[in-house]
């Protein structure tokens, strides 16, 4: 029985678990199993910044769609030249991600935005997908702050999404003088390299923990939690704890 416990508990701190308690979802959908513990390592984000340098908004800014923003005939990535996109690790540039999205294709678990304009991280993000025999999908996602939380230029969104060479995510503006930082936290990603030295192509990451799940405390009270007269709550409190 220790056995079965100590590899419940493993199977269960592997599993890549969004910010609501709920497990991320596969590519095409379906439930997190395989996505979760399949290599165990702590998530580690790739960072990008997208930043406006003029004093208007800029409309339907592209990020990835890799194919295309790598494309002789496009310029500045397929954006105006207000944008800047640029990685937040030094010595890594924005078009050696672009590369690495079509060799090494991930599934995002957790987008975390961040902006010094508040304003800027509820803007719209619309996910287009394609394959080249002409199938394409479209979701649009709509950042939603958490009504328990104090910091107000930060967003976690727990959406489960691939990108490949083909994945456009388009930002509906860059505000004014805005710069968006996006925190992509993969789920699994593949890397055909790996079996050459007998390591599995696909390899799963278990939650970064970046957003503490809720936890509900009840303080005090007899044990049916009444006064007996009435219904009135006797000596119960319930702290709503959320971290970020």
């Amino acid at each position: 029985m220790s056995k079965y416990f100590s590899d419940a508990r493993e199977t269960a701190n592997n599993n890549f678990e969004s910010f609501n308690g709920s497990e991320f979802l596969n590519a095409n959908g379906g439930a997190g199993g395989s996505s979760a513990g399949l290599g165990g390592a702590t998530s580690q984000p790739y960072i990008l910044s997208v930043a406006n340098s003029t004093a208007a908004a800029v409309a339907n800014v592209a990020v990835f769609n890799a194919y295309k923003a790598l494309a002789a005939s496009a310029t500045n990535f397929d954006n105006p030249a207000a944008i800047t996109i640029s990685m937040g690790i030094g010595g890594l540039t924005y078009g050696e991600m672009l590369y690495q999205s079509m060799n090494k294709p991930f599934v995002v678990g957790l987008t975390y935005l961040q902006s010094t304009n508040n304003a800027q991280v509820l803007e719209t993000l619309k996910i287009s997908q394609k394959d080249i025999n002409g199938n394409e999908s479209h979701k649009s996602i709509v950042p939603t702050l958490d009504p328990y939380q104090q910091q107000q230029g930060s967003v976690a969104i727990a959406f489960n999404y691939k990108i490949d060479g083909f994945t456009k995510l388009t930002i509906a503006q860059i505000l004014a003088s805005a710069t968006l930082n996006l925190y992509l936290y993969p789920a699994e990603n593949v890397a055909t390299g790996r079996a050459l030295t007998g390591g599995a192509v696909v390899k799963g990451f278990s939650n970064p923990d970046v957003v503490k799940k809720d936890r509900v405390e009840i303080v005090g009270g007899n044990s049916l939690g009444f006064s007996g007269q009435g219904n009135a709550p006797s000596g119960r409190r319930m702290n709503r704890k959320r971290r970020f």
